[in-house]
């Protein structure tokens, strides 16, 4: 075999290990059309097995025989004594864990229903984000957006509420990839970028391929049935920051785009990353550009906001960019000789912790909290590094679990 054709093939392969989470059908040979962010296209796909608006049947407990949680005083002296619930998935189910005990593990309750894919088949449950209140969850039923869904978060014994984000018309609906809530005065939204998959910077339209519309949820907790665009030029699948002014993406290019000055700012020369978060810094902050940023590796050298250079393998670090395409803080493993990657980061609602999946060397994986610090408005010059580490979760979870940590303020 030709030695272009076996670098085709290991390239290939490291393209369907990263990134693996919002599906991994190649970028179209073909060039996206040039998608116009006022513009609202026509909707991507039928569905109609779905209602719009559903009460369901009680939540259950549950039980996780492969994994070993941490105790409540641990996770309470972790996050200062603040509240914390976490929403994850594995093995294609949903589930809430909170700490309520003064010495006891995690309340684990399963949220899912086995019905969250198209058809109401068994779904791909992916990016389950906490409303700012912790009341409510925004989830996509498949990897391909297919369809999405808001959720209330709430424990064993009580009936949650489940809504479509974009309700049924005329059998057709958008896609809904990586639901984000934003908050806007009285009015809350939820942003989600038309496009799942990879998606590349396009140099001939000047910006991300697709598009990132909106819909709201009205105070009866109902969708509004009409859906508006965002004028964001792209599908942006990391959210947008709480003041409205930065929205960024990845998978694969990462890029900030910049509301006042409608520039699309590439990271890393375009180089493929994966699992996009946007920080959820108050209005005002400093550093309302800051993104979260899990990298593919292989990048000949990532540049640092000292001036300094670093080189990785496959997801061996967490990042934070910034708009000026310098990395100001880095999370490495927490022991580098027995875990090998991270995978599915999360900032949580609150500045200072994120979450993530840490895989072992031997295959299995953990899940952590992580202490970023306070950097919203710290002065920039030196790389931050993580403050700290918490095990939540020990054993059991895989390279497809998501995690979503709500903080109390």
């Amino acid at each position: 075999m030709r030695p272009s054709r076996i670098t085709a093939i290991f390239a290939a392969v490291l393209l369907m290990a990263a990134c693996e989470e919002q599906g991994t059908n190649p970028v179209p040979p073909v060039p996206l059309p040039c998608d116009d962010a006022d513009s609202l296209k026509l909707p991507r796909f039928s569905v109609t097995a779905h209602p719009r608006d559903t009460l369901l049947p009680p939540n259950v407990a549950a039980t996780l025989p492969h994994t070993a949680w941490a105790k409540s005083d641990s996770v309470r002296a972790f996050f200062g004594g603040k509240d914390v619930k976490l929403v994850f998935t594995l093995d294609r189910k949903m589930y809430l864990a909170t700490w309520s005990g003064s010495a006891g593990e995690a309340e684990v309750t399963l949220l899912s229903r086995d019905d969250e894919g198209t058809g109401r088949t068994v779904g791909s449950i992916n990016s389950p984000l906490f409303s700012p209140d912790g009341s409510k969850i925004a989830f996509a039923g498949t990897t391909r957006g297919k369809p999405g869904f808001i959720l209330d978060a709430v424990g064993a014994g009580q009936r949650a509420r489940r809504v479509l984000i974009d309700g049924i018309t005329r059998n057709r609906v958008h896609v809904t990839a990586d639901p984000h809530w934003y908050q806007e005065g009285p009015h809350t939204w939820v942003y989600f970028a038309t496009l799942p998959g990879l998606v590349n910077y396009s140099d001939n339209c000047r910006q991300i391929p697709g598009a990132t519309y909106k819909a709201e949820l009205l105070p009866t907790g109902a969708m509004d049935t009409v859906i508006r665009t965002t004028g964001i030029p792209g599908a942006y699948r990391a959210g947008i920051s709480k003041d409205g002014m930065w929205a960024g993406t990845s998978y694969a290019t990462s890029s900030l785009y910049g509301a006042a000055d409608s520039i699309t700012r590439v990271l890393a020369g375009g180089e493929q990353q994966c699992n996009p978060s946007m920080n959820p810094y108050p209005a005002g902050s400093k550093h309302n550009d800051y993104m979260l940023i899990l990298a593919f590796g292989g990048h000949p050298a990532y540049h640092t906001i000292d001036n300094d250079t670093l080189v990785e393998g496959l997801h061996e670090n967490l990042w934070i960019y910034n708009k000026d395409n310098k990395i100001v803080w880095q999370c490495k493993r927490p022991d580098e000789a027995f875990y090998e990657r991270f995978d599915k980061p999360e900032w949580s609602t609150h500045p200072d912790y994120a979450s993530a999946i840490i895989l072992q060397r031997s295959g299995d994986g953990d899940l952590y909290a992580i202490r970023i610090g306070n950097l919203a408005d710290a002065d920039e010059g030196k790389l931050n590094q993580a403050q700290g580490y918490l095990k939540l979760g020990a054993g059991g979870f895989t390279s497809d679990s998501y995690s979503h940590l709500w903080v109390a303020p």
